[in-house]
This record gives structure tokens, sequence and C-alpha cells, in this order.
């Protein structure tokens, strides 16, 4: 077959394909093709045994369990199902639908997933493999699954999957004590093993739940149009104007606000659209600048230096006439800015159905509030706080309990997208930065538009992926220190991705989420480096070890922990090393787990860390004493960088205008897995890039 990059060159030329359809074929992305026929990465083994079996001309690989996207439609708003039986909804609402999903501290998914019975199911051992497998994982995040709902960081389940497979051939109970949005649910539930999740956000057990239950897509689908049809009068009064051509009523799609900023040197005020604006050939180079002159005087100015006072609307986008295919934009119109200066005289947001939350101390909350966003309510536009509060009343008098959980379902997924926080782009779509920053321009995008955008997502996601569950989850709300609700000895494998110290302040990124569904986050017992919670590295640590005691606790003797991590910090890696050795683990390998999307951090930070690694931990079958460990020499670096080839630690950037460079990041995961392994201490990111910038000269010269 030759090398890899040789076999997938001459894969495509065969069958005629673009990188695109051959990672639509593998459940890959673009990004992962590019870099493999680079020779930069290597696919997981499972994506290793498909492309072998394209290349001998097999039918190809079986039909993936996580549905990639090049299985979707190709009409937009083609029913992917036959619609369903109308929807019962009440004339006033049921009760919120937390109360309808929990009991006590646990989600409902399915009736017979509680964690008592799936205990009983598994007292009997499972069989779990001697050894870690013998290579990395790559898995990307470009399926249905992975899109159907935001969360600030997640480990994409196809490469969970993988590891659970080989770690457990016959199945077995899996726990994930950090549990997030729950995708090792969502993998255990695809092979058919059985998974508790536990987790101390319940935004992210309400999450979590919903992606390890199974519903209708059809009964969706007729919930939705049901939904839209009760508030169709509310979105023709919030989101109509006039088309510049016809002059007929059409729907707005979205309207772009900059703020108004005043120059340091001279006092002009100017509005920031007016300005800061540049246009390329195709969206895609169209560019919102972060330096230039000031119109006034001519003095050269930095975006994020210039003081704010009001935002103004600048610019409405809608499609009609014959350019329904394509947006057309223009500035506001006199009927757009009475509409909008109507809303905010007379509010038409539900009463009783937002929430008023005030932002408390947080170290990400501070930049919202010196923008006047000192409340919940406040993160959005009169416009769209009516239309959310609506729809969130609404959704609240459908009848049937998991119908309205799955309709919040799609709410919640909208998160910042419908907020002050969503940043216009040119492009379209929404970041998804780890924290809450109003933009200087933003987006304010359809409310509607964006529900019913989303939710054919997760129509696709119960459509493909969870339309093939055959494993068991229960869902529980609570601490990672304490799970004294599992008896010892009772798991077989655990799989989980805690905090990161300080990279993201969940509880405080999940206030959104929260104030909508009645349930804050108990910080008492957060895993995290949080200044505002008086938490430092050593608060940290002891929070940690106290999660991997109990994890130690349940898990069974010679089964396996596995443990995802990254940080740039060496003292942060000390303290996860400390309590891992300390809780009773021994860390038998550590590799990568390449999820193949660098994060919006990657391409703007320079001290961000590359990839994830998988610490692969065992409780042995007789307790062993802690290993002793030892401080990582110069020498130690230069040996393990004259294992490396440079060239094929290139990364390029498919969806960035910017020059490739040499992938220091990966360097350093891979660095760090080696340092783990032999037990040496780990030296901060940006330490170890400068010892690699200037390695070639130590090489020639090592004294």
């Amino acid at each position: 077959m030759g090398t890899l990059p040789e076999a997938l060159a001459g894969l495509r030329a065969r069958r005629g394909w673009s990188q695109q359809r051959l990672a639509d074929e593998l459940g890959a992305s673009r990004a992962s093709v590019a870099r493999w026929e680079g020779g930069t990465a290597s696919p997981s083994p499972q994506q290793g045994l498909a492309i072998r079996a394209l290349c001998r001309g097999d039918a190809g690989p079986p039909q993936p369990a996580f549905a990639a996207h090049g299985s979707r439609r190709a009409r937009r708003g083609e029913a992917l199902v036959e619609p369903d039986e109308p929807e019962v909804v009440r004339p006033r609402a049921q009760d919120p639908v937390l109360e309808r999903l929990t009991s006590g501290n646990r989600f409902l998914t399915t009736p017979d997933a509680t964690v008592a019975s799936l205990v009983d199911r598994h007292r009997k051992a499972a069989a779990t493999a001697r050894k870690p497998p013998p290579s990395g994982m790559s898995a990307g995040k470009n399926t249905y699954t992975y899109d159907a709902h935001t969360y600030h960081t997640k480990v994409p389940p196809q490469g969970i999957a993988e590891l659970v497979r080989h770690y457990l051939p016959d199945g077995g109970l899996v726990l994930d004590p950090f549990a997030g949005s729950g995708m090792t649910g969502v993998a255990t539930s695809v092979l058919g093993s059985d998974c508790i999740l536990n987790e101390l956000s319940p935004a992210a057990c309400f999450i979590a739940s919903r992606f390890v239950s199974t519903f209708p897509a059809s009964r969706l689908e007729t919930a939705l149009r049901r939904l839209l049809d009760e508030l169709s009068q509310l979105r023709a009064d919030l989101y109509t104007t006039a088309c510049r051509e016809c002059g007929r009523d059409t729907e707005l799609l979205y309207t772009v606000w900059a703020y108004r900023v005043a120059c340091p040197h001279c006092d002009c005020d100017f509005n920031l659209w007016d300005v800061c604006r540049r246009y390329g050939d195709t969206a895609r180079e169209h560019r919102i600048l972060t330096e230039f002159p000031c119109p006034g005087c001519g003095a050269a100015l930095e975006k994020s230096a210039l003081e704010r006072t009001v935002a103004e609307p600048v610019e409405v986008a809608y499609k009609c006439c014959g350019s329904r295919r394509r947006e057309q934009t223009h500035p506001p119109d006199r009927e757009d800015l009475a509409l909008i200066e109507s809303l905010r005289e007379q509010p038409r947001a539900a009463r009783g159905w937002f929430p008023r939350t005030p932002l408390p101390d947080g170290v990400n909350l501070g930049q919202p509030k010196r923008h006047g966003l000192t409340t919940v309510d406040k993160f959005y536009t009169p416009r769209n706080l009516a239309a959310t509060s609506h729809i969130w009343k609404t959704i609240h008098r459908f009848e049937d309990p998991d119908t309205a959980s799955f309709l919040a379902w799609i709410f919640t997924s909208l998160y910042r997208r419908v907020t002050r926080f969503s940043e216009f782009r040119f492009w379209g779509g929404s970041g998804n930065t780890a924290r809450l920053n109003v933009p200087y321009i933003f987006d304010e995008p359809n409310v509607f538009v964006s529900y019913a955008r989303k939710a054919q997502t997760i129509v696709d996601h119960l459509a493909t992926t969870a339309a093939g569950y055959t494993g068991r989850t229960a869902v529980v709300n609570g601490s990672a220190t304490d799970l004294s609700w599992l008896p010892d000895d009772s798991v077989d494998l655990i799989f989980t991705d805690p905090p990161f110290g300080s990279n993201i302040n969940y509880s405080e990124m999940n206030l959104l989420w929260e104030s909508w569904l009645g349930r804050t986050t108990d910080t008492t017992e957060e895993a995290i480096v949080n200044r505002m919670q008086s938490k430092d590295l050593d608060d940290y640590r002891k929070l940690i070890l106290r999660s991997l005691e109990e994890s130690y606790r349940v898990l069974r003797p010679g089964h396996w922990l596995l443990l995802v991590f990254m940080n740039s910090s060496g003292r942060v890696w000390d303290a996860l090393h400390s309590a891992i050795v300390e809780a009773g683990f021994v860390i038998v390998n550590a590799d990568v787990f390449d999820k193949q999307h660098g994060t919006f951090k990657h391409f703007v930070s320079e001290n961000t860390a590359g990839s994830d690694l998988v610490l692969h931990c065992l409780k042995p079958a007789k307790p062993d004493g802690p290993r002793r460990r030892s401080k990582a020499r110069r020498h130690d670096i230069d040996d393990f960088l004259a294992t490396l080839d440079p060239a094929t630690y290139s990364q390029t950037y498919l969806h960035v205008a910017r020059p490739a460079e040499v992938d220091t990041r990966r360097m350093y995961s891979e660095w760090v897995a080696e340092a783990l392994t032999r037990g040496l201490e780990i030296m901060d990111f940006a330490a170890f890039r400068d010892l690699v910038n200037d390695w070639p000269e130590r090489a020639v010269d090592p004294s």
C-alpha cells in the first residue's frame, strides 16, 4: 500500500474523490485528511482499518455509528422523517422542565437506567485489556451528534468509543465522574455498554441526559412545527422588514450592532462599523480590523483600547425577490429603527418567563458587568428577549415531558448565539470561546430562524446516532468528590475529562443556561483554580485528589482509569500527577488524543498548548507504592527532539489566513506524554517552545 500519504492520494485519484468526500466516508474532518496526506498526523486505529479496506477495493467501511455530515439531506428544509401525530399543547404552562425530568439529584433518561439497576446488572467484573492500545487516538468533531448541542469542551464520542471498545471488548459498566455534556454516555450507548454519568452542573446534566436519550425524530419535527405555528404572529411582529428592491414585507435574518467609540487623541466620536471594515473577494476574506486610523485626526487606533458608549444597529439582512438564495444586506431604514425603538420603550418579553439573575463576581463575568450587562436578561436585545421568553413559555405548555425536554434542549443549544455575546462574522455562524465577552460588533440573529436551524441538527442526531443506542445511561447531579452512592469495586472502566486547572470556569459559563433552567451549580466542590472562589492550585489539587480517591474506590482492581487532560502549566501537570499517584493509580501510558481541529485559542494565543493527552492509569490488583519523580534535564529534551522529524510537524491552516509553521503544540503534547510515563517533572509550554526554537543551535553546540 506504500506510505499512508501515497495510499490516500492514490485512493482519491482512483475514486475521483475530494478530500472532503474521503473525510465523509471515514467520519473524519477534511483538516484531518489533509494532515494525513501531508504526513503530519495519523488516523486512529479504526480509521486505519477503514482506509485499508477502501484501498483494497472493498465496498468501504461499515456505516459509521456516528453519522457524519456527508449523509445530510441535500435540500435544506426537507423533512428527514415522516411527520407524527400532533402534540398536545395546553393553554397554561405545565411544571418546569427540570422538575419533570428529575427525581432528587437523578436525571431521567430511560425507565430501566437507574444507578441501582446498572450496578445490579454488572455484579460480575467485565473482561478488560491488560495493556493500553498501541497508538494514540484521532477523532473529528464533524458529526451530527457533536454538533447537536454546544458545550465548552467535548471529547468526540467516536474516539471515546474506540478506547472503550479496546478496554471492554465484551461490554461492561463505565463511569464518568466529570461528565460534562455526556459524550462518554453517547459512546457507550452506541457500543451497547452501560454508563453512569456524574456531573456537578445541573445544566450539563440536563444536556447530557438528552444526549443519551432516544426520542422519535418525527415527533420532534411535529412539535417544532406546532411551536413555530403558535408563535407565528409574534415572529412576524418582531422580524419583518421591507425589501429594498420590491417594497414587499420579508423576514429579517439578522441585525448587526456596533458600538460608538471616541478617539483618545481628538475626542472624535464615531461608530466603529464605519471605519474598521475591509472587504475582500469573498466573505471569508472580509475583515473587521483591529487597528485603523481615526477618521478625525488620523491617529493610529487599536480597537481593543477604545472606550465604548452605546451600541447602534448598522446593518440588516434578509432574502427576497430574485436573491432568495443569498442574503441582501442594507443599513436599517426608518421602519427598522422605529421597531427597535418601540421594543425598547414597550418590551414584549413574556412576564415571568425570562431570568433576571444578577451576575456574581467572577473571572469571566467582569467584562459584561463593565458594559452594563449586570443581569442575565440584559444579555439579550429587547427583540431577542421577547422571542426567547415566549419560546420558553410555549415549550412549557407541551403536555408530554419528553417532548418539552427536547424542545428545551433545542433552546439551550442556542446558548450565546442569540445574545449580545455573539460576535459578528462576515461568513456567518458564531464563535464558541470559553469566556463571556461583549464584542464591539455583535450579531442579533432572528431567534426563530436560529431555533429551527438548530432543531434540524438535533433531529439529524436523533434519526442517526441516537436511533442506534443499545446501552443504558444513568445521569447523577453531584460532585466527583463524593460517589458514596456507588459501592466499592463496582465499575469496569472510568473515562473522564476533568477541569483543566483554570482553563475554563464552568460554573460561570453555565450561568446563562442555569438561569433559564432554574438551578445553579454549587461551587463548593468545583475542582478549579479561581481567585473569585478563593481556590488556588493547592485547592485544585486537593479536590482532584479527593475525586480520584473516590474513582479508585469504585473501580475494580486490575481495571483502568482513562483521564483526558492538557494544560500549558508545568505546575498544573505536577498537581494532577501527584493526585493520580497519591490516589493509588499507576500511569502506564500517555498518548495524544487528536481532536482533528484546533480550538480558536490555538489560532490566536501563542501560549495555548496542543492536543489533549489520554493518561492510561491502572488500579493495580495489589496496591503499588508511589514512584519517585525526577526533574527533566536539558539533555532529556534534546534526546526527545532528536527522535523527531521536523517535516512531520508542519502545521497548516485550512480555514485561517496563516502560513504553515512548526507545530510545537503537538511536540509539547508528545513530550508531556513521554515525561509522564518516565516520571519526569513537566515544564511550562512557553519554556518548552523556547527550547524547541533554539534546539538546532544547541544540537550543533550542546555546551
